[in-house]
């Protein structure tokens, strides 16, 4: 699996972008930057053969895996078996310039990914029907730490530093049923059922001083939030043997149902200069954290031919309209130099997506008696509707996986890697007298794919 999820699915640095606070701290210079996340869909590879083909099998699951790309595919067990997937060691470099100099975040990681299990229906002797359970890391982008100080006398200040660290995620715990109409299984039916969990936490601190004449400032901004979203998630599957070597798949996922959430929003900020000085506090526990998913639509068709098998999906992701990302409900206080407090309105945070249209193309060729080489490719395009009001990061995504895997009487193991590259396109903003260039950010990301599985 890869992070934002695949990466995979995957935040990223986005230093001084002034449209992402989650409460409008104003007192000071430099607005706090927007999360460093990145929404976007499919960009989780997870299951022993599939992770190293792009994800492209729609039309092909057929193992436990089939809980997460098609719920159809399950009743293609002979018994019960299980599969176990994750990303080991993931490296991203992310970078960025702001006024001539550059900024670079790395991490090595492991991320696990996905768990499934198949089995006959309990109580029930019958071929045809076969039972999914498994937990899937669908989302999960978690870049390293920044920890930064910069010379930014261009900009106006004798010194800024700047820190930042942020985590989003969406995990499914699914239970998915299998079955087919006919005898020889050509026609196979799914369904799916999953609580769709997506967290999210973003941790900034700015802080820096200006030296105007006679006006000698100090400044520090920080940011500690985090919030959970839980929905009700249903995939419904379908995948024919047309004819010879021909398959074709089709899932739906309609747009999620929302059950609960919260939220933990706590910021402060103080501004002291030679004329004066200014702080704010917010802390909310009772706020409003909320992600919605779109309706998906996904097609795919497979063709095998002697020692080759091929792949090619599209996964189509519905808009959706403007929302409240988040809503806090305790209103945010400043306390003035001449020790007044002034209270404003509790901050509210939007957000939309448009809509998404990704590929994948996978392929195998069989090259020993238990031993398959795979390779894939597959695209996970950004959802963000307005990047510049948007609390999350705008970036078009891409990535090559390959690998090779071992499959034996009852075991089977596989070992591939993964290569993403993006770029999230800069965006100005001004603020005072200050004008601060959001810098364009360069995403590229290496993983170790290893996988498991074992049939009963």
């Amino acid at each position: 699996m890869r992070r934002l999820s695949k990466l995979s699915l995957l935040p990223v640095l986005a230093p001084f972008a002034a449209a992402a606070q989650i409460a409008p701290i104003t007192n000071t210079p430099v607005p706090l930057s927007k999360a460093l996340v990145f929404p976007n869909y499919d960009n989780v590879l997870v299951g022993k053969d599939e992770a190293i083909e792009g994800g492209a099998y729609i039309a092909r699951a057929s193992d436990s895996s089939a809980n997460f790309y098609n719920p159809a595919g399950l009743v293609l067990s002979q018994g019960a078996s299980l599969n176990a997937s994750s990303t080991g060691y993931v490296y991203t470099k992310l970078t960025s310039k702001l006024s001539g100099t550059s900024l670079s975040s790395t991490k090595l990681d492991n991320l696990p990914g996905y768990i499934g299990s198949v089995s006959p229906m309990p109580f029930v002797n019958a071929r045809n029907v076969r039972l999914g359970l498994s937990i899937t890391r669908a989302v999960s982008w978690a870049p390293g730490a920044v920890d930064q100080t910069f010379d930014a006398s261009s900009l106006g200040f004798d010194r800024l530093n700047y820190s930042s660290s942020a985590g989003f995620e969406t995990q499914l715990y699914q239970v998915a049923v299998g079955f087919s109409p006919v005898w020889d299984r050509s026609l196979r039916l799914g369904v799916g059922i999953a609580l769709a969990q997506t967290s999210e936490s973003n941790n900034n601190t700015v802080s820096g001083t200006q030296s105007p004449p006679g006006q000698a400032t100090q400044f520090l901004e920080t940011i500690r939030a985090g919030g959970t979203d839980s929905a009700l998630l249903f995939t419904f599957g379908a995948q024919w043997d047309v004819i010879g070597g021909l398959t074709v798949g089709v899932i739906l996922q309609p747009p999620g149902i929302e059950l609960w959430n919260s939220a933990l929003v706590t910021s402060e900020s103080s501004n002291i200069g030679a004329t004066g000085s200014t702080a704010q506090y917010y802390r909310d526990d009772t706020g409003t954290f909320r992600y919605k998913l779109p309706l998906m639509v996904g097609v795919g068709a497979a063709y095998r031919f002697r020692i080759f098998e091929v792949e090619a999906d599209l996964r189509y992701h519905n808009a959706i309209s403007q929302y409240e990302f988040y809503r806090g409900r305790v209103p945010f206080q400043t306390l003035m130099a001449d020790g007044t407090v002034v209270t404003s309105p509790a901050p509210v945070i939007p957000y939309a997506a448009k809509r998404v249209l990704n590929g994948a193309i996978g392929g195998k060729a069989r090259v020993g008696r238990h031993s398959t080489v795979h390779l894939g490719f597959n695209t996970a395009l950004s959802p963000v509707a307005d990047p510049a009001t948007s609390p999350l990061r705008e970036a078009n995504l891409y990535s090559f996986s390959g690998g090779v895997d071992f499959q034996f009487t009852h075991f089977g193991a596989s070992v591939g890697a993964g290569y993403q590259f993006g770029t999230s396109p800069g965006q100005g903003s001004n603020t005072g007298n200050v004008t601060i260039l959001q810098s364009e950010i360069l995403l590229r990301s290496f993983s170790i794919f290893y996988a498991v599985s074992y049939d009963f």
